[in-house]
């Protein structure tokens, strides 16, 4: 196996610039040496032992990712993102996936933080996540959701209650008198978004009733509590989900109750997995720029340190109108 020693002799140089290439610095590489050094260890097939490169730099070059659910079609989406994303950077991807559990949330937390990751992207199924542990190890986070602006945390979104309106008022503008908002299990800072550009879209809209149900983030859970809907005398026309994977259970219902979608009943859901491309009908929903955030993230993370100041950005959406909701809007663009 060859070494650091052969590459160096290979190229013409010493070892501790081939140290500076491989662990990019502490010292800068003139171009033409940096290149010289590369080809030698292509030529050798050279491989820089990475836990000598951690104690040497102080860094893991690993990215611990915490996530509700794995399983569904978005978290695992977003993880393949951000490693793509990692991975050009010379980065490890550690995925958790805390199972919508606030406790196997904690552990995780202590794990990453024993395995000292360099970084921490997080998506917590808590409105104001303890992340304590984190900062005292020196590990910068960056959260993919809204956050209570007293956390300490970076945090990558999108404008939750500027997408539910687009997507509630989309359901207005077919005439559909009668609409609910599928909201998430519990009262947190995305869960309130999603309510308050549900409630701005209906409140300008005569004659319209609007009200919320509640439903775990699972298309399961969200089939029972649609279907317990559905089966009513008083059954919505439309339903604004918060999540695709709520949406996909309320398709699942309406086919269960003998509705016709988008006839009987329209469905709107939040996220854009590519599932939304080919559930029957094809479902409408919010798109969120997963592979432009998980850029930002690993971005923003390259060489960050706890002291910095936290980083809150709003990236853009796309609300895309397909048959579960009856195709664009009368006089969209």
């Amino acid at each position: 196996m060859a070494t650091a020693r052969d590459v160096a002799r290979r190229a013409g140089t010493s070892t501790a610039v081939v140290s500076y290439v491989f662990n990019d610095g502490p010292r800068g590489v003139a171009p033409a040496t940096r290149q010289k050094v590369l080809d030698a260890a292509a030529e050798l097939g050279y491989r820089p032992n990475a836990l000598a490169r951690s104690l040497s730099s102080g860094r893991t070059h690993s990215i611990g990712l915490i996530v509700p659910d794995i399983c569904n079609p978005y978290f695992a989406e977003l993880a393949r993102a951000i490693e793509d994303a990692a991975g050009v950077r010379g980065n490890l991807l550690l995925i958790a996936d805390s199972a919508l559990s606030a406790e196997q949330e904690r552990r995780h937390t202590r794990s990453l933080v024993e395995r000292q990751v360099d970084s921490v992207v997080l998506v917590s199924v808590c409105d104001e996540p303890d992340l304590g542990e984190f900062f005292e190890a020196g590990i910068p986070v960056v959260a993919l959701h809204p956050i209570s602006d007293r956390e300490r945390a970076s945090s990558i979104t999108i404008d939750y209650e500027a997408a539910a309106q687009r997507a509630t008022e989309h359901l207005l503008a077919h005439g559909y008198g009668s609409i609910v908002l599928l909201n998430g299990p519990v009262e947190s800072t995305g869960a309130r978004q999603h309510r308050a550009g549900f409630d701005r879209a209906v409140a300008g809209a005569e004659g319209v009733r609007a009200w919320t149900i509640r439903s775990e983030i699972s298309r399961h859970d969200a089939a029972e509590s649609a279907y317990t809907l559905l089966s009513g005398t008083d059954r919505p026309r439309a339903v604004y989900c918060t999540t695709d994977e709520q949406a996909f259970g309320v398709l699942y219902a309406a086919h269960r109750a003998g509705l016709t979608v988008p006839d009987d009943l329209a469905v709107v859901g939040f996220d854009g997995t590519r599932n939304c491309l080919v559930s029957i009908p094809a479902l409408t929903t919010v798109q969120q720029p997963t592979e432009a955030m998980a850029r930002r993230v690993v971005e923003i993370l390259a060489g960050r340190t706890v002291n910095d100041d936290p980083v809150h950005e709003v990236l853009g959406f796309e609300f895309v109108a397909r048959a579960s909701s009856g195709g664009p809007a009368p006089g969209s663009a």
